[in-house]
């Protein structure tokens, strides 16, 4: 695992692309919280906009904005990390130069993982610098009040970059990948929960799809109030963080095995 790993840092470490989007991750993740804080008025039901940065909310302010984050500027990343391999042919050069087929998926896998782990670690850091310095000293025991947010803000990146892998590896064309990705996160999977929902039947199994399954491991914290939930919903705006959890790692193994088959069936 080392040694692949190192092989993707030798071919990777000064690539512009990765270099721009881990760059806007770590920039427009706190800017993120810090707009919110600006904003003139919030809904009646919300808390204060001073409880957004202090413990134990902000582990749910910040992770929340770093769904948003990881989905567009990690999962690009992962699709790229693939496509231009895929575009240069180094891919076929990497499999003639002895790296095997099981390897080189391990490898993208390895990445993904690395990455996730990393936008963790950074999503703790800033969570802990900017908590202690905005919640008064006698409530600094809340610190880690919320700290599960920090495994489950993993499986969300992870379940995103999950996704992106599954749909570079399965189109193999950066361009339409790209686009999948995104319009299937931010319209296609919508539109069909909200057909379901109107059309077929008002249950909470619209709830299970994967890219909703990933993004509440971090909901938006307003629908923790019931005065932000469409009326027309009749059942549990939400998955517990449990269910969650469960239909994630599901999601992740579904999309990681189907690439795998097809990587390994498919020419190169």
């Amino acid at each position: 695992m080392i040694r692949l790993l190192k092989l993707e840092w030798t071919k990777f470490r000064k690539n512009n692309v990765i270099i721009l989007m881990l760059t806007f991750f770590s920039l427009f993740l706190p800017a993120s919280l810090y707009f919110t804080t600006i904003i003139p008025t919030l809904p009646a039901f919300f808390p204060s906009k001073e409880s957004i940065i202090q413990f134990p909310s902000i582990w749910e302010y910040l992770g929340y904005a770093g769904n948003w984050m990881s989905f567009f500027f990690l999962g690009v990343l992962a699709i790229y990390l693939v496509s231009i391999e895929i575009n240069n042919k180094t891919l076929r050069q990497s499999i003639i130069n002895g790296l095997s087929r099981q390897e080189y998926f391990l490898s993208k896998v390895l990445s993904i993982f690395v990455l996730s782990i990393g936008a963790t670690l950074f999503y703790t850091i800033l969570c802990i610098i900017i908590g202690i310095i905005n919640t008064e000293p006698d409530t600094l025991k809340l610190i880690f009040d919320n700290a599960y947010a920090i495994p489950r803000f993993f499986l969300m990146t992870f379940g995103y970059l999950s996704f992106a892998l599954f749909l570079i590896f399965i189109i193999r064309r950066s361009g339409i990948a790209l686009f999948l990705y995104i319009a299937y996160g931010i319209i296609i999977e919508v539109l069909i929960r909200y057909f379901i929902i109107e059309k077929v039947s008002n249950t909470a199994i619209t709830n299970y799809f994967p890219l909703n399954s990933f993004e509440d491991l971090m909901p938006n914290p307003a629908f923790k109030f019931t005065e932000s939930i469409p009326n027309s919903v009749e059942f549990d705006f939400l998955l517990t963080h449990q269910q969650a959890t469960l239909s994630s790692i599901i999601y992740i193994i579904l999309f990681l095995g189907i690439s795998y088959l097809s990587f390994m069936k498919r020419d190169i």
